[in-house]
């Protein structure tokens, strides 16, 4: 079972996409911006960033996760082409809308996963 990170503040946000990993039997850990990524776990596979928060939306973030071999999938309520391409480049595999995330998850995790 791999493991999947959360980088989500939103409550309604974490909650939907936490019980849509659990449904496809991952584990999750809901983190934030004072976490040290010396402490994930080697079995973590993916991380879902909520680019709409100003603490997660960098490119540091996105790179370390990146060094570390996790698959990145970050989300945000309007994506516009500056963000995505700043994203893309710091090694975002998938970028969504909330909307679209929240309703293609299961896919989504079992296609990174495969």
């Amino acid at each position: 079972m791999a493991d999947v990170i959360l980088f989500v503040k939103e409550f309604e946000l974490a909650t939907k996409l936490s019980s849509a990993c659990v449904d496809c039997n991952y584990n999750i850990e809901i983190v934030d911006e004072n976490t040290n990524p010396q402490n994930f776990s080697e079995k973590v596979k993916l991380s879902i960033v909520d680019m709409d928060e100003q603490v997660f939306l960098s490119v540091g973030l996105i790179a370390e996760l990146k060094r570390r071999g996790i698959k990145i999938i970050g989300t945000m309520k309007k994506i516009n082409n500056r963000d995505r391409s700043k994203l893309t480049s710091a090694g975002c595999d998938i970028i969504l809308t909330k909307s679209s995330l929240i309703n293609s998850i299961p896919k989504l995790i079992s296609e990174l996963f495969t």
